[in-house]
């Protein structure tokens, strides 16, 4: 329980700051400073409607909101030992995970190991016998090394991911936790927009004014970052019903760079200091999409209360508008329910956007937001370990928000996260010693580094994908043999492998669900041409040879024309054709596809062949085992998976209309998702290729026990 202690005055912060470039001017509240006489309500949001180019007319201040009449002040702070925190559950997570997945999951480092180990066995005894061929036969055997290489290249990045997930081999224990009671921090909820949809941002607002915290000790900011007339009116009744509401907007001049999100939100921040009362002690953050639960600030608070180390918290984004058969795998729930939890295990815990909350002095000490990257977020939390800080992940459900409603937002989204991966990591040094990696840990500067490098990887891993099934097409054989014993061999582990892989797959689906996580492998594949192309061209290349900023595919425009998603208004297979299939390249997609299974086809012919040639059919059964039936047969998954985004242009999932997936409160308006997290179903293409890895599994079964019979 609380202890009684006195209540502590923050310094008052001088209301006349002169205006920075990115801040907007207040029209009164802010540029007058108050005679000693004056009464200056600090929740008076009177004059909160601004810009940041000129002064409102006095027309528009005579009609913005009447002074609170609220008593409290909010620049008063509380010591940490007058808060009064509960402990719910020994997890933070216990309606997440059931007591049997928390214990498989403890296992699963071991099951890593063990299938790395065999890995590593069956990789160097076929680099041996390809050694011994060339030494008894003379030649080089120059398409089993090739498709070594290409393999061994197609996994380092799991490898990595590998290596990262077993430097947290014990079980992280975070506590459930909730702020109780009327005393507690400032907060200062910073809720960016940037042109989404009216009605989506005002419920997400009506939401964030509803939450279970005392209304005078926090402040919601709009940062509205396409300075939208149309928004600012439509807040007008909203910011007359809760007066701790504001909303602030900014130039953004042309040729003058303005940082993206990451501006906007540095612009709130400044805002936020010459507001009435001053700056909160604590920030937040909140995507114009995410509905925070009601619990939201009183669950992550008592984490930063309780650790005068930790800086920040975040929690899980979910999602409630994804399809129920997510073919582009847009949840993440792999990230979300086992990655992230593994990070914040070994300390690497990140910004994951929206919903984080994070202590105002620790963003001043590093300077403010950092603005050199895309991934805002990530770089936030990493120069806040380099800054010697802890960073935190709350594994429960405290918002949920939307998927991008197209393919072509989503392409966009996910190869902009992957540019901003390589630019923090620039500025991070890449995890070496730097000036903002001075405090950080071996396993912050593993995570950093690990990240980058498999987004750099994505480029060669793409160039194997095409190079596995050429070489089907060329003709040689990919495993090579000197005697029957060392060809039995490099089978058996093989089938061995292969085994254990998909065990260790099981365990990495705990407790992200088993659906998901062979989902998640599909869309790692198909996303390769996109991810390595814009790798290349808008990190790597310089402009003169073709490089590029991130502005990726089409604008809203066509996104709107398209509406996929929608069963009545979608647009039709013509025009999906001409949008999808060729704006978004998935004519790519379908020449891969070909090529896979002409290059199986063609593997098959020489079978065949052999088998007219010789008589007999175990000639043509070995050779199918050492090229197109080599488990696992890498060329059948890969056309799968790039199967994936041309049967989303035939075939697009369909989603209901947002408002049909919220109940709404009567007292509130605030309409809330029906779910908090989409219970996924299979989809076509995820069935089939789950029959194939069934298929596959008994064929390595029945090739490992044939070993020892033939």
């Amino acid at each position: 329980m609380a202890k009684s202690k006195r209540l502590v005055k923050r310094p008052p912060v001088p209301q006349n700051i002169p205006n920075t470039e990115n801040s907007v001017v207040d029209v009164d509240a802010i540029a007058a400073v108050p005679s000693p006489s004056e009464s200056l309500d600090p929740f008076s949001n009177a004059h909160a409607i601004e810009s940041s180019s000129t002064s409102l007319p006095s027309s528009e201040q005579d009609a913005s909101v009447p002074v609170s009449t609220r008593t409290g002040e909010f620049s008063d702070i509380y010591d940490d030992a007058e808060y009064t925190i509960e402990e719910l559950a020994t997890y933070d997570d216990i309606d997440i995970v059931r007591p049997w997945q928390r214990r498989l999951i403890q296992l699963q480092p071991f099951v890593g190991i063990l299938v790395f180990a065999t890995y590593g066995v069956y990789y160097g005894y076929r680099v041996w016998c390809n050694y011994q061929f060339r030494i008894r036969f003379g030649g080089l055997g120059s398409a089993s090394w090739i498709f070594i290489c290409a393999e061994g290249v197609c996994l380092v990045p799991h490898a990595f991911w590998m290596l990262l997930i077993l430097m947290s081999p014990r079980p992280r224990q975070r506590p459930k936790l909730r702020l109780l009671g009327p005393k507690v921090p400032t907060v200062d909820i910073l809720l960016t927009t940037c042109g989404e949809e009216v009605p989506m941002i005002l419920n997400t607002v009506r939401a964030a004014c509803n939450i279970s915290y005392p209304h005078d000790r926090y402040r919601i900011i709009i940062c509205d970052d396409d300075k939208s007339a149309r928004l600012q009116a439509a807040l007008q009744p909203l910011m007359l019903e809760f007066p701790f509401l504001y909303y602030h907007a900014r130039d953004k001049v042309p040729g003058v760079p303005h940082h993206y999100k990451a501006g906007i939100l540095q612009s709130g921040i400044d805002l936020a200091l010459r507001l009435p009362g001053g700056p909160a002690e604590y920030l937040a953050t909140l995507d114009a999409d995410m509905i925070p639960d009601r619990e939201w600030l009183r669950a992550l608070l008592p984490h930063l209360i309780r650790n005068e180390k930790l800086s920040l918290i975040a929690p899980p984004q979910t999602f409630y508008n994804a399809p129920a058969d997510d073919p582009l795998c847009q949840t993440m729930c792999e990230f979300i329910h086992f990655l992230e939890v593994k990070k914040d295990a070994m300390g690497c815990a990140w910004c994951t956007g929206s919903g984080v909350v994070f202590k105002r002095f620790v963003l001043d000490e590093i300077g403010g937001w950092p603005l050199s990257s895309m991934a805002e977020d990530q770089l936030l939390s990493s120069m806040m370990n380099g800054a010697g800080y802890q960073t935190a992940y709350c594994h429960e459900f405290l918002q949920v928000g939307m998927v991008p409603e197209s393919i072509i937002s989503h392409l966009k989204q996910r190869t902009r996260w992957a540019v901003g991966t390589l630019e923090t990591a620039q500025e991070l040094n890449w995890g070496l010693p730097g000036k903002h990696t001075r405090k950080m840990t071996f396993r912050q500067r593993w995570c950093i580094f690990t990240f980058a490098f498999n987004t750099i990887m994505t480029i060669p891993v793409f160039i194997c994908h095409f190079i596995i099934p050429a070489l089907l097409w060329w003709g040689q054989d990919l495993m090579v043999y000197t005697t029957l014993s060392q060809f039995r061999w490099q089978l058996r582990l093989a089938s061995i492998w292969v085994c254990l892989l998909r065990i260790n797959e099981l365990f990495l689906s705990l407790p992200s669900g088993y659906i998901q996580a062979q989902r998640g492998a599909m869309a790692f594949q198909f996303m390769m041409p996109y991810m390595a192309t814009c790798v290349l061209r808008c990190y790597i290349l310089p402009k003169w040879l073709g490089g590029k900023e991130i502005a990726f595919l089409a604008s809203g425009a066509i996104r709107d024309k398209l509406r996929e998603r929608n069963k009545q208004m979608r647009a039709g297979l013509l025009v999906r054709l001409k949008l999808i299939g060729w704006n978004c390249r998935v004519y790519f997609h379908l020449i891969f596809v070909g090529f896979c299974f002409g290059a199986a086809g063609m593997d098959w012919y020489r079978a065949w062949k052999i088998q007219w040639d010789e008589g007999s059919v175990i000639p043509a059964l070995r050779h199918l085992l050492v090229n197109s039936m080599l488990a696992p047969p890498w060329w059948l998954m890969l056309a799968l998976s790039y199967l994936v985004p041309v049967a989303y242009v035939f075939f697009p999932p369909s989603v209901p209309d947002r408002e049909a997936l919220w109940d709404f409160d009567q007292k509130t308006g605030v309409g809330y998702p029906k779910v908090k997290e989409i219970k996924q179903t299979w989809g076509v293409l995820t069935l089939v290729r789950e029959v194939l890895w069934g298929l596959t599994i008994v064929y390595c079964i029945v090739l490992f026990v044939g070993t020892f019979i033939y």
